[in-house]
């Protein structure tokens, strides 16, 4: 708060003239933008101050005034300055701020606060805030739940040792009760599926750029991609070549599980008839890029698992392959021995592309 004028001898000095104190907006607090930036304004004040040995000791609602835009924090009559400095022998007493808002310790000894003093004020000014009730003494103040409710809980403890100990650990504390908690993916997921299921084009695309906003989760990939209808998913992932690589990349690191789960044989069969599928639409639609991208992603899939249900679906499109589409098919199959291992038995039918023949015979040399 600025000082505009005030005399030689100090006993008087002018200020401007607030427009409201924090007493006189207490609904307006109660919006958690609002007290954010006033609780902001209190920090950044008794930051500065600390860095002089400075404690307020009486934060209070009619303390904190709004002025040109921004809170402010006023009446320092009562300061705690270091050792030393004070400006008046006895001054302190034994009781010293506002009942209700001020610490236990101040009741006791008021020199000896430190900046959990100020700290529990304003953890009291924000449980005043948002209840609407008056702090009694010694007796506790928590706003209903939210994240100002364990924020008012450790700022207002009864023992100072067991407060944020400076300004630097209460705003931690504040950021980390107000972080953002980024929603579940899985439930939207899910919906967008069955809305796929519907028939909703629209659902497809979303579908697909949720699960590629999240290429570390396992169960938008196993449990949700892979049961995409993939008449659906093929013309999706071939209107969008960079969005199928990442996604088909992404599902190359989930063959194994992760962290948190353990791929079952079904899932594993359900992923390679997906890829299969995804393979065949491709081959239709000579959409050479996707082909092999998908055809890289069921081979390593096959090669980690060895389903018979999936190869049973494989082995006869492999042997009905024609033209450029057993050409890329070759080349994959070249790429990853194990699985084209699976797939022997068609290097004798003379019915199969000889390219594809040649690729399996190929597997079992090396």
């Amino acid at each position: 708060m600025p000082i505009l004028d005030f005399s030689a001898d100090h006993t008087w000095f002018v200020m401007p003239w607030a427009e409201a104190t924090a007493a006189e907006r207490q609904e307006t607090l109660q919006d958690p933008a609002e007290l954010r930036a006033l609780v902001d304004a209190l920090t950044s004040v008794l930051a500065a101050a600390d860095e002089h040995g400075w404690l307020h000791r009486d934060i209070k609602p009619s303390n904190v005034l709004y002025f040109d835009g921004r809170w402010t924090l006023a009446d320092w009559g009562i300061v705690r300055r270091p050792r030393g400095q004070t400006t008046k022998v006895g001054r302190t007493g034994y009781f010293l701020g506002t009942e209700g808002f001020a610490a236990p310790e101040l009741f006791r000894t008021p020199y000896e606060a430190a900046a959990s003093s100020d700290i529990y004020s304003i953890g009291r000014v924000i449980a005043w805030a948002l209840t609407g009730k008056l702090p009694e003494t010694n007796l506790p103040l928590i706003p209903p739940p939210g994240p100002w409710r364990p924020i008012v809980r450790a700022t207002t403890h009864q023992d100072p040792q067991r407060r944020p100990q400076a300004v630097s650990d209460l705003l931690n504390l504040i950021d980390r009760e107000n972080e953002a908690i980024p929603a579940d993916p899985l439930p939207a997921a899910r919906t967008l599926l069955e809305a796929a299921g519907n028939g909703d084009s629209a659902a497809v695309d979303a579908l697909l750029t949720l699960v590629g906003e999240h290429p570390e989760d396992y169960e938008l990939h196993i449990g949700v991609l892979a049961r995409l209808d993939t008449q659906q998913a093929g013309p999706a992932l071939a209107r969008e070549p960079a969005q199928a690589h990442n996604l088909l990349r992404a599902l190359t690191e989930h063959v194994d599980g992760d962290k948190t789960h353990i791929m079952q044989f079904g899932e594993a069969a359900a992923l390679m008839i997906w890829l299969h599928g995804i393979c065949s639409y491709a081959a239709d639609h000579h959409d050479w890029d996707l082909l092999e991208e998908a055809a890289h992603t069921m081979c390593i899939s096959d090669g980690a698992w060895d389903q018979w249900n999936a190869r049973d679906r494989i082995g006869p499109w492999l042997r009905g392959l024609t033209s450029e589409a057993a050409s890329v098919i070759a080349a994959v199959l070249r790429d990853h021995t194990d699985s084209a291992r699976h797939f022997t038995h068609i290097a004798d039918d003379r019915a199969a592309d000889p390219r594809i023949r040649h690729a399996l015979r190929a597997s079992t040399a090396d």
